[in-house]
């Protein structure tokens, strides 16, 4: 590919950063990124996103972050696309301080949240951690940033609130018989 031809552009290492990325061969991307800035190109959002993306969906959180902090260095402006990445995967391993965390600084870095990144985090802190307060809070968050939350979450807020009052009332009956 490089031997013969013109020299390949962003697109054509995007295209093989995203297939060694898939194939979860990520040595492979991180290297064909380093390859592409030796070569006097500059990695772009879509880049960092794609790296970002596949360590987060491996568990990989660490290195998701390390691809964050490098694309923040290099990039005045990051897209929503990456954090959103990053906070689905801390949800799904039940890290929410450090999800919260992301949605801080996410805001901080000049990208606005969207219903997407609330409804994850939402949904997570109900199913996972049982934490409708912090719930309620992100979503009067919303309601700040005139977002809207959809009614199945709502309810879903409202179904985990209800159900630890009813636990609290049980556990007191059993303590009074």
């Amino acid at each position: 590919m490089i031997e013969e031809g013109p020299p390949p552009g962003n697109a054509v290492f995007n295209f093989v950063v995203t297939a060694y990325s898939k194939a979860g061969e990520m040595g492979q991307a991180v290297e064909m990124m380093r390859l592409m800035e030796s070569r006097g190109l500059r990695p772009d959002v879509y880049t960092y996103t794609v790296l970002a993306s596949a360590y987060s969906n491996g568990g990989e959180m660490e290195e998701a972050g390390k691809i964050l902090a490098e694309a923040k260095r290099k990039h005045v402006k990051l897209g929503p696309v990456m954090f959103h990445t990053l906070i689905r995967g801390y949800c799904k391993l039940e890290r929410f301080d450090e999800a919260l965390k992301l949605l801080a600084e996410m805001k901080d870095f000049g990208v606005r949240p969207s219903v997407d990144e609330y409804e994850k985090l939402i949904q997570s802190l109900c199913l996972k951690a049982l934490d409708w307060e912090m719930a309620e809070k992100l979503q009067e968050e919303m309601k700040e940033n005139g977002l809207h939350l959809k009614g199945i979450t709502r309810g879903l807020i409202r179904a985990v609130k209800e159900m630890e009052k009813e636990v609290a009332e049980a556990e007191s009956i059993t303590a009074a018989a």
